[in-house]
């Protein structure tokens, strides 16, 4: 369950117009985004901001999705943070993987907006 108030999601996606699409989408449904580039930019606001609730690239440069993922859950603080994965190569192997390893949803692009915000507002309780 996310925490009450306005909720605060952290898109992560190197494609810069999905990243920018989401964000608008989000804010017109009410929540409160930041976003971030890449994975290490995203671990940098972590550090910043509060988050509740983040959708991500599973495919990235530098740290992809699932070593991100590694990260957040091996900090206590961030162990039950609700994560989404996005991705343009959908595997059940990987998507698999991402499940296994603490994700919440994984969703093949192009992505599905309203099933998105179906996603989120089920985390939110």
């Amino acid at each position: 369950m996310l925490l009450s108030g306005a909720v605060r999601i952290l898109v992560v996606d190197d494609d810069l117009e999905l990243n920018k699409l989401l964000s608008r989408y989000l804010e017109r449904h009410g929540y409160q985004v930041s976003s971030a580039g890449d994975a290490l930019q995203a671990l940098d606001t972590l550090e910043r901001e509060r988050i509740d609730f983040v959708i991500t690239d599973l495919m990235m440069p530098m740290l992809d999705g699932l070593a991100f993922l590694e990260r957040l859950r091996a900090d206590p603080r961030r162990k039950d943070l609700p994560v989404v994965f996005i991705t343009a190569y959908p595997s059940d192997r990987k998507m698999e993987e991402s499940l296994r390893k603490g994700a919440a949803f994984c969703l093949a692009k192009p992505v599905d907006f309203d099933r998105l915000l179906t996603i989120i507002r089920f985390a939110e309780g």
